[in-house]
Formats: structure tokens, sequence, C-alpha cells
């Protein structure tokens, strides 16, 4: 914001000037604005068939006004607001601060459609500032300041258009007026890029390119505008002007990526060429799109004028809304599609949110879109540019606050860009100021004997209005009305009022309802009990409880000897919780329900115990070590267990007692059997059994003389079994012609079976062994 102090200098510089912005008064005359400024105030009764927006609006010309006028006249309320009262309205200072306004912003657009921007950016920009400060001004109702500042603004612009009228004929024939993201430039003699912005000057053969999601527009001496687009890399290559002939020539070279041509002011006496690698063209057409990417090269003609295409033997004249593409396989000539239809949002429309999402309607065979969005109607000054848009819409990044147009162009199969859409213009607004609410009914703080309330107000016709997060509807002069019905106790009633720009306004009432009623307390069947007590595991138990007195009612839980030990108070449900110490001691407690004055209105009665003690879990009978029968019984007592479960899966348990059958697999079987009480201690006990049906495997068995012919005789074999081996194996051998039996001695974990008889001269042979497991079932040798 440029202040008055700071720009007093160039005032008195510009004082003629001022003088014809204002009209042409003579300096010893007072400026009409400063009648108006200082006019006293209008005095205007306000009657009972007023509203305050519409009254505010009609005289004054803003309906938005109104928390301004209420200031002013030191009402603190629209409910204070009565029919009779007269009041003060500043209606000559907002006429003459809108006028100068008007004024400013006349001058800004004369002066930027003769090119200030381009040859007076520092004028044209104090102009706009000072305009853009006199509005924010007129927002907190400075009027003399807004009217300071709207003239500030009228002379800056006249500077404007002055220094653009003289200077449409100087030296430098082209300009980047626009710079969106990241453009590079290169001249001639400069060994790197550099960055490009806005009012730097190009010159002949200088190279220009722009990076991703970036766009960029060069404007030229008869201000006709080529705009890059993003990705794309072009060469000013000649820009001549005969001042003897008045000749002017422009060539610009594409070396990759694409420009939109808007020409203007073109004659007999100027030429434009473009140069894609390959191509030659000549054109009298002002408004065309060219493209050049990995050898093809593409032009779209929108214009009624002519654009000739020469490609080795390819000779083409695109007439008005055709195109055509160049590439190796050959040449392809369209025509382009007509204008996409947009959809949202609608023309003229007033926003406040920065993200805008704009959306379109499809066309036919579209294989994309492409879509700008620029900060004016000739869109000069480019916000957004995207090209290749596959859905419908598209969600711009934050956006400030201002005036933007838009416009879309459908794709083809062949990627030529059809006709730009009808423009759309939308407003982005920088409102913070809360809507208007008042709530005549009920007041805060009622206490109702009735179940149903009626809820009264008014806002602003265009707010949305909540009631406890539910839409109420709206009058169109801005009431609403609706009845309530109330629960047991204290009820909140949340009104939210949300305008247009998402601005919020609340107002809490609190009305409680209260009715006689038969107090019961009923404690939850299914809390943990151990016996008629309820139980728990911890130190702490958690009850829970319905009543159906009042919520909100005062609740006491007291001890066996009548001392008080929790305090709460009935949830909105109906429900009452709470925790209280328990011990091992079973011990008595009573839930009491207080009335407002203090007075029992119901009583409820327990015992609790804390319980870690687990229940028991007793085998009628162990299970075997090993079996050969395939079916395993389990029978036995659970304690007091609430559940039983035998690897994972549920066994029912009648009067403390179980009994279930087992289908065993071959091999180890492991069982864990957990039994778990109410409160949730548990007992674990995990049990084994082999179901072997298969005999040991007898690897080796032999009768020797380890000690030579006259020592003893011994007799071992080896086997291995799943279930284990038992302790003895008979066996048979003959020794000399002798039969002699016995049996062996086996150890399980080595599974040796041995036995050593006296010594005994003869030929010993090894007759039979049978070894036997666990199972039953025997091995013969």
């Amino acid at each position: 914001m440029f202040g008055l102090a700071f720009q007093a200098k160039r005032i008195r510089a510009s004082l003629g000037l001022l003088v014809a912005a204002l009209g042409g008064f003579a300096l010893s005359a007072e400026p009409a604005w400063a009648v108006g400024l200082n006019a006293p105030f209008e005095n205007i009764k306000y009657t009972a068939n007023d509203n305050l927006r519409d009254f505010v609006g009609t005289h004054l010309g803003d309906p938005d006004l109104w928390p301004y006028v209420l200031e002013l006249n030191q009402i603190e309320s629209p409910a204070d607001l009565t029919p009779g009262l007269v009041l003060d309205l500043p209606v000559k200072q907002v006429q003459a601060a809108d006028a100068a306004l008007r004024k400013a912003l006349d001058a800004i657009q004369t002066a930027t459609s003769e090119g200030a921007q381009l040859f007076a950016p520092q004028e044209i920009g104090d102009a706009i500032s000072n305009h853009d400060a006199a509005l924010e001004y007129r927002e907190i109702t400075q009027w003399h300041k807004v009217v300071d500042l709207s003239d500030l603004a009228t002379v800056l612009a006249k500077e404007a258009l002055d220094i653009a009228l003289a200077q449409r004929d100087r030296a430098a024939e082209a300009i980047v007026s626009d710079v969106q993201g990241a453009v590079e430039g290169r001249t001639p003699s400069a060994p790197r890029w550099s960055d490009r912005v806005r009012e730097d000057i190009l010159v002949e053969f200088e190279r220009l390119r722009t990076l991703s999601n970036s766009t960029t527009q060069v404007t030229f001496r008869d201000l006709s505008r080529l705009r890059l687009n993003a990705n794309s890399n072009a060469t000013i290559q000649r820009m001549r002007s005969d001042p003897l002939t008045g000749n002017e020539v422009t060539k610009v070279s594409l070396v990759n990526g694409d420009f939109y041509a808007l020409l203007n002011q073109l004659s007999d006496k100027s030429a434009f060429e473009i140069d894609v690698p390959g191509v030659t063209t000549t054109t009298q057409s002002t408004n065309f799109w060219v493209s050049n990417e990995r050898g093809n090269a593409k032009f779209v003609n929108y214009d009624a004028a002519n654009l000739r295409v020469q490609s080795g033997t390819s000779d083409i004249n695109l007439s008005e809304n055709e195109g055509v593409v160049l590439s190796n396989s050959g040449t392809q000539v369209a025509e382009v599609f007509q204008s996409a239809e947009l959809n949202a949002p609608a023309s003229n429309a007033i926003l406040y949110s920065g993200i805008v999402d704009l959306r379109w309607d499809a066309y036919d065979s579209a294989a994309g879109y492409w879509l700008e969005v620029a900060s004016d109607p000739g869109f000069n000054q480019m916000v957004v540019s995207e090209w290749g848009i596959e859905e419908l819409h598209f969600e711009t990044p934050e956006l400030s606050a201002g005036r933007y147009q838009w416009r879309v162009a459908a794709l083809d199969q062949l990627g030529l860009p059809g006709q730009w859409s009808k423009t759309r213009d939308f407003t982005i607004r920088n409102d913070k100021t809360p809507p208007f609410l008042t709530v005549l009914s009920p007041g805060d703080g009622t206490l109702s004997e009735e179940e149903i309330v009626e809820v009264f107000g008014a806002s602003e016709p265009d707010a949305t209005v909540l009631l406890n997060g539910k839409p109420l509807p709206v009058g169109s002069d801005g009431s609403f009305m609706i009845n309530v019905t109330l629960q047991l106790g204290d009820n909140l009633l949340a009104i939210q009022a949300t305008d247009l720009a998402g601005n919020v306004s609340d107002i809490n009432q609190n009305v409680t309802y209260r009715a006689q009623t038969s107090v019961t307390i009923l404690i939850d069947d299914l809390l943990p009990r151990a016996g008629d007590a309820l139980a728990t595991r911890s130190e702490a138990l958690v009850v829970r409880a319905q009543t159906n007195a009042q919520p909100g009612a005062a609740v006491a839980i007291r001890s066996g000897t009548g001392e008080i030990i929790v305090q709460t108070q009935v949830n909105t449900d109906g429900s009452i919780g709470f925790g209280l110490p328990v011990t091992a001691q079973e011990a008595q407690f009573s839930i009491e329900i207080l009335s407002p004055t203090g007075s029992i209105e119901g009583t409820q009665s327990f015992t609790a115990i804390r319980d870690q003690i687990p229940p028991q879990i007793t085998l009628d009978l162990p299970p075997p070590k090993a079996t050969d029968d395939p079916l395993l019984q389990l029978a036995g007592s659970a304690d007091d267990a609430l559940s039983l479960t035998l690897n994972g899966t549920t066994i029912d348990v009648i009067d403390g007692r179980f009994n279930t059958d087992i289908t065993l697999n071959e091999d180890v079987n492991t069982m864990n059997l957990q039994a778990t009480d109410s409160v949730g201690n548990r007992t674990t006990l995990n049990l084994h059994t082999v179901y072997d049906i298969t005999p040991p495997d007898i690897i080796s068995a032999r009768a020797t003389r380890p000690q030579g012919k006259a020592g003893t005789i011994e007799i071992v074999a080896q086997a291995t079994d799943a279930s284990g081996l038992r302790k003895s194996a008979p066996f048979l051998i003959e020794v000399g012609g002798q039969e002699r039996d016995g049996f062996l001695l086996c150890e399980t974990p080595s599974g040796v079976c041995r036995a050593t008889l006296p010594a005994e001269p003869g030929t010993l042979r090894l007759i039979e062994v049978a070894i036997e497991d666990y199972a039953g079932n025997t091995a013969y040798k």
C-alpha cells in the first residue's frame, strides 16, 4: 500500500493531471468529492416493514454495510433495532467514495487497454496498488482514505496512459509481458540460460524456453501476442522495422513445444513468419496454434484468413478451424472441434474459496482438454495453463482474491486443440465478517416442563443455519422457526449460521427439561459375577447400570458402612457408569440417585468381590502315554469355569463337568486344555499322548560271546519306536543244540535291549526276539 506522505511529491509534480482527473475543477474550488465527504449524515427512519440488509442496501447501495450502520448508531445487536428508530446514514460519503473508485477503475482500464502494463508497468502498478488499497479502506469504512487513494490511483493511471502512448513506438521490438512458473532466456552473446521476468526486453536471435508447468507471453511492437506453453523452446529470429517504408517483419522459430498466437494490427506492411524445421509457413491468419514435438509438426488455424503450410511435396492451405499434422508417416488434415461447453461455476459467480473446482461438459470423441485461467479478459496474465486433462474438471491451486477468466478447448485424437469455449469469469472474494444471527426464543437457561420447545430466530437470507448439526429451513427474510423435542435433563441448542464465505456465527442455549418419573435402577446383567456378587480380576470394578432418571441427575455410590465412595451422574441415554475399589473379601454397596434438592429418588444394592483364583481342571483319568486306540476320552471337572477349550475348540461344561472324545492323529498328539472363568482368570493344562499302530523297528539282534569261547553269552537287540519300548522283551536262543529263553532289558532312550547268560559251550543261534512298544505293538526278529 502506498502511503499518502510517500506519494505527496508525485501528486505535486502531477497536480495538473490531478485537476484533469478530477474533472477540470479550478484549484481554488472545493472538489465535488470533498463536498460529499464533509456533508452531514442523513437521518432516515427504520420502519416495521424494513429488513436491515435491504434497508442498508437501499440507502447506501451495499447491504453488507449493515454492521457499520449498527456501530455508527451505537446499536449492539440487530435484535435491539426497533421500528421507529432514526438512523444516521453516511449516504453522501459512500456515494463520494464509490464515485472516486469508479473513476480510478475507468482510468486504470483505459491505460491498460493502451498498453500501460507493457510500457509503464511501474506507474500502472502503483495505480492498481492504490486502487486496491482504496478498496481495503472501503471494507473498514474509511471514506476519506478511499477517496484520497482513488484520486491518487486516477492520477497515476493518467500518467501511465501518457507514458504508454509515448512509448508505443520505442525501439524495443518485443517484451516479456507475462510469466507463469520458470521461464529462461538466452541472448546471442550470453554463455548460458538465465531467468526471464515480466517486462524483460527481447532482442533478435534471443532464445526463450519454458520449463514444466510454466508459460510465458511475448508481446511485439504492434501488440501481437505469442504465448509459449509448458516445455517449449523458441527463438525470436527476426524483428525488423524500416522507418522509411514502415514495413515490419517478425519471424519466430519453434524448436520444440507449442505456442498460441494472436496477431493484432497486421496490415499489408506487416508480416509474421513461423519457422518449424522442415516446414515453410505463410500466414494471413491472426489466430493460430503451432506445435513441434518429436518430428511431428502440427498447425491449427482459427481465423477466416488462410494459413499456408508447405513441407516436401505437401502444400496445404488451412481454412478457418482446420488443422494439419505433418509426420514421417504422412500428412493428416482435419477439421478441429467446435467450442466446448463450460459447466461450473456459473458466469459471474462469487466464490469464497481460493481453490476452485472448474467443470465442463464432455465433448464427444475428445482425447483430452486444454484449460486456461487468466486474471484478465484478454488472457494476457495467465494464472493456470493445463494441457491434456483427461477428466471433465480441474481443481485450481489456491488463488488470491480477485476476478478471473477461464476457458477450455477440446483436444482431438491427433492432438489438435479445438476452438476455445466461451469465456466465463468468477470472482474470489475475501469476506471475514461473521453473518448476522439472533435467537429470540427460547432463552438461555430456560426450565421447561413441556417436552416440546419452539426455537425461533433470524440470520442472513443466504446463510446456512444448523441446529445441533442439522439444517434449519431459512425464510426469504432470514427467519427460522422449528419445534424441538427435548430429552430429560439439560439440552444444548447449538445454533450455527455459516455465510457463503464460510464465516461462522454461533449461539448456544441451554434448556432443562424436568418431568416426574418413578426411578428404577437396573444393573447390567452381562457384568461378570462370582455367585451373586459382581466380580473382577483387578483392584477396581467397573459397574454399568440403566435408569429412567433424568439425564444429569446426581448419583452417589455408598459402601456398606454408608460412606460415599464415588459420585457421578446419569448420562444422556439413561446409563450410569462408575468404578470402585474391591478386595478378595466380598463387600456390600448401594447406588443412590439424588434429586436436585439432594433427596434420594431411587436406590439399588449389590455385592462385589475381587476374584483372582483361576478355575481348577481335574481329569478323571490322565491320558495314556501311548495308545493304539484312535479315540481318546477326556473327562473331568472344571470348577467354576465359564468356558473350556481344547486346542482352541470350545467344550461344553455342564454343572462344572466336561466329557469329550478326541480323535487322535498318528504319532504325538498335544492337547491344550484351557479353562476361563467369568472375570478372565485362566488355567491351562497341557497333555500329550502318542497314537501308535506301528510295531517297533528292530534294527539288529544278535547273540555273542564278547569274552571268547569260554566267556558269558550276551544277547543285544537295537530297535526304535515313536511311543517307546517296554522294559522287557522275551527271547529264545539255542546253545549247543539246547534251547534257552528269557527276557532282554530295554532302554527307551537308546533303543538297546540287552541280556547276559552264564558261560556255556556250544554253537550259538538266536531263534527269536519279541520287542513290544507302549502302545502294545510287537515286532519279531
